[in-house]
């Protein structure tokens, strides 16, 4: 045991030694979420501000005269009258309009004999903020023609409602929004570990090939699993430590920033609580040895820094695939589900966020990681100990 810490000190020494490691494995995990939960804040903000401040630019046919007022009350809002014939598509394409109503040539007639009418939108289905705007103020209009309606009948607005929805939330608010946010988290933790345990498995086994160094380390009297078991923790370290950093910046980005809905905050502050991400870390730590074991497999026989990134550099594809289908709705987590790597933390996570995951599924999620990890180890060992891959 204790050759094996000789061997962790030793390549922990030689990789941060670097100063480019330490900022990007240690400085910038811990400041990447608070700045990107800041920025996206701040940015979202001033986007509905910019968007709210923009006139609305209205192409209007055969708009009565009660529509074009209520239109016109909005200062911002920019009317232009088109015959029937136009080419909405080309005016909304090229921006002359957002936006284009048509209304039929006996629309007042049919309002004054209490016909239902068709009146025809040209929009842009992308643009969704001028889509609201416009919706709100159809909306708008519509509610004063029913009002009008009812009060020529004679008839209170009550009367049409045969019946008033009440919806009695059972779910807490934790887990509405553990199930909505805890899909995005995992993403984020696990893109860092591979990013991490990458950069330090190609520097200790390539690396050390490209400086030459490779032959020394194994000519030590240790064994080579020792050898391997050392560079693979390491790199596991490299990949959990900023996994353990970005959950921390979290943490403090939702204490300091200010412009993220009370309820919000509150929401998340107790879904991260002190056994949630105790049982999240539980999980990273085997997956992290998982990730470490398979790169250092994968880039054993590599000669250069280049060679080994595109060898292992695909795997992204691989790990990318189950975050997305984690986050895909019908997609739960089941005892089979519970045992698929990568996906397996995805749903997880989704489930501790909202405080409810089942503790035997836990307990089999993690013991598979454990033996993910243990496989990939031996992988890495068999590669590892091919003299003809590791010392060409």
């Amino acid at each position: 045991m204790n050759e094996l810490f000789i061997i962790i000190k030793k390549e922990l020494t030689e990789l941060l030694r670097d100063k480019k490691t330490i900022i990007n494995s240690i400085v910038l995990p811990m400041l990447l979420l608070p700045i990107l939960m800041f920025g996206f804040v701040k940015v979202m903000g001033m986007i509905q501000k910019n968007n709210e401040a923009k006139p609305l630019k209205i192409g209007m046919v055969n708009a009565p005269t009660e529509f074009v007022q209520l239109v016109k009350s909005d200062t911002l809002n920019i009317i232009t009258n088109y015959d029937e014939s136009i080419d909405f598509k080309t005016l909304i394409d090229d921006e002359t309009i957002q936006t284009a109503v048509v209304f039929p040539n006996n629309f007042s007639t049919q309002m004054d004999s209490l016909q239902s009418s068709v009146v025809e939108i040209h929009r842009n289905g992308s643009k969704e903020s001028v889509n609201n705007r416009f919706s709100k103020i159809l909306e708008t209009y519509g509610n004063s023609l029913e009002d009008k309606r009812l009060t020529q009948l004679s008839i209170s607005k009550e009367k049409l409602i045969p019946f008033h929805k009440s919806y009695v939330e059972v779910g807490e608010q934790k887990e509405i929004i553990g199930k909505s946010v805890g899909g995005f988290i995992p993403y984020i933790f696990i893109l860092t570990m591979w990013g991490g345990c990458l950069l330090a498995g190609i520097d200790l086994v390539t690396g050390e090939k490209e400086r030459k160094t490779i032959e020394t380390t194994l000519s030590l009297p240790v064994s080579k699993f020792k050898v391997l078991m050392g560079k693979t923790v390491v790199a596991s370290l490299l990949g959990f430590i900023p996994a353990l950093l970005n959950l921390i910046g979290l943490i403090l980005g939702l204490k300091f920033i200010d412009d993220i809905p009370d309820d919000f905050k509150l929401a998340l502050n107790e879904m991260l609580n002190f056994q949630s991400i105790t049982m999240i870390l539980l999980l990273l730590i085997p997956f992290s040895l998982f990730l470490a074991g398979l790169i250092i497999a994968l880039v054993a026989g590599a000669t250069t820094f280049k060679e080994a990134q595109s060898k292992a550099g695909p795997i992204m594809i691989v790990i990318i695939i189950p975050l997305v289908m984690a986050l895909m709705p019908g997609i739960e987590f089941t005892w089979t589900t519970a045992l698929i790597p990568v996906l397996n933390i995805g749903l997880g996570v989704k489930e501790i966020m909202a405080g409810t995951i089942d503790m035997g599924m836990y307990i089999a999620m993690l013991v598979s990681l454990i033996a993910f990890a243990v496989a990939a180890i031996y992988f890495s060992y068999r590669k590892f100990s091919d003299e003809n891959a590791i010392l060409k």
